[in-house]
């Protein structure tokens, strides 16, 4: 065979496998990666050869691996998707194919066709709108429970309905259980300690009915502050104490809205 006839073969199977497209699927259904995918082979094949089997079979392969890589990562990330099936092209591989075996490795490079662009905008544009109304729900909803964590509030909100009965509002023990429950509410995430422990606080005081219970507890505190060298809420908290409308859940929740 000349070496005119094998220099064409190898530029043939070289241009059959150099930068040669595939379609890969996304998590995202109906949205697709268009990749370019270039291919090494190492060895170079030698003596007579087909270049068109040996570039279909490494076309299939590389495919099939740049597939798996991408399948499950989201096309509204592309630089996380191409970093993904770069790295997985870069594991040589054995290729097996007519009697000759060789490692074949490859580069990529991944894009959106413009109707996937526009499909990925488009669901970013939702995901956006969604967040935003989750967002708001969330807050007030938080906002509400804040509001009625209090029999007191509770109370004025019943007085408010068009409807009410008022000779049957309800008792002090519904309200406190009611409001309880609404103090439970789950906290944002983000909320600051500081609002998290006051609320904490709150609850605590509120499990000792008595206002001799209350007092100590906040003398108790007073001498925590006082321990801590930061006096001046210490003599804060004694003032309130001895103000004598300070001591009950009431007084708490002045500084908790």
């Amino acid at each position: 065979m000349s070496f005119t006839s094998k220099r064409s073969r190898r530029k043939r199977l070289h241009r059959r496998i150099d930068a040669f497209p595939a379609v890969l699927r996304s998590s995202r259904p109906g949205i697709h990666y268009t990749a370019s995918i270039s291919a090494t082979l190492d060895p170079d094949p030698s003596g007579p050869y087909d270049p068109e089997q040996i570039a279909d079979r490494v076309r299939s392969t590389l495919r099939i691996v740049a597939g798996a890589a991408v399948r499950d990562l989201d096309p509204i990330d592309l630089p996380a998707a191409q970093d993904a099936c770069a790295q997985q092209l870069r594991i040589p591989r054995d290729l097996d194919c007519a009697n000759y075996t060789a490692r074949v490795t490859a580069v990529v490079h991944l894009e959106l066709a413009d109707t996937d662009r526009v499909a990925v905008e488009e669901l970013l544009a939702a995901i956006r709108a969604q967040a935003a109304a989750d967002t708001l729900t969330g807050q007030r909803t938080a906002a509400f429970a804040k509001e009625l964590a209090h029999p007191s509030a509770l109370l004025a909100k019943w007085l408010q309905q068009h409807d009410l009965s008022e000779t049957s509002p309800p008792d002090e023990a519904e309200l406190e259980v009611l409001a309880r429950r609404l103090r439970g509410y789950p906290k944002d995430r983000d909320e600051p300690v500081e609002r998290q422990l006051l609320d904490i606080l709150r609850d605590f005081l509120a499990e000792f009915p008595k206002e001799e219970q209350k007092r100590l507890l906040m003398m108790l505190l007073a001498n925590g502050m006082r321990t801590a060298r930061k006096p001046g809420h210490a003599d804060r908290v004694e003032a309130l104490v001895n103000s004598g409308s300070a001591t009950g859940e009431t007084a708490v929740a002045k500084d908790v809205p």
